[in-house]
């Protein structure tokens, strides 16, 4: 499985232009803000958005929840994917997120500024 990191800044645009980039480097599946998500249809998770606070926000978004980051890690088990863009704020965001849902490290780096 390829996994390519998707990083820009907090309202910098990464999940409007995620199907763009997804497109141009064949991959059809996205993780942003906590959720899975393959042809804008939510395939496991939950969102961050929907927090009440910043701090859940943040551990949603990081898979920090055992039970949540299980549901994913189940999700990508059964749907087999070839490829993931994980979108985040800086590298190291990407990073937790590939070392919460166990998955491989990351292969490419897309900054929104390119």
């Amino acid at each position: 499985m390829r996994i390519v990191a998707f990083v820009g800044a907090s309202g910098s645009g990464k999940s409007y232009r995620s199907m763009w980039v997804a497109r141009e480097n064949n991959i059809e599946y996205i993780i942003d803000d906590g959720l899975l998500i393959k042809s804008n249809r939510i395939v496991a998770g939950r969102s961050a958005k929907k927090e009440k606070t910043r701090l859940a926000s943040v551990r949603r978004a990081l898979f920090i929840d055992k039970e949540h980051a299980l549901e994913v890690r189940k999700a990508i088990e059964r749907e087999k994917p070839s490829s993931i863009l994980i979108l985040g704020t800086s590298l190291g965001m990407v990073e937790a997120i590939v070392k919460a849902l166990g998955l491989p490290e990351i292969s490419k780096i897309i900054h929104i500024e390119d």
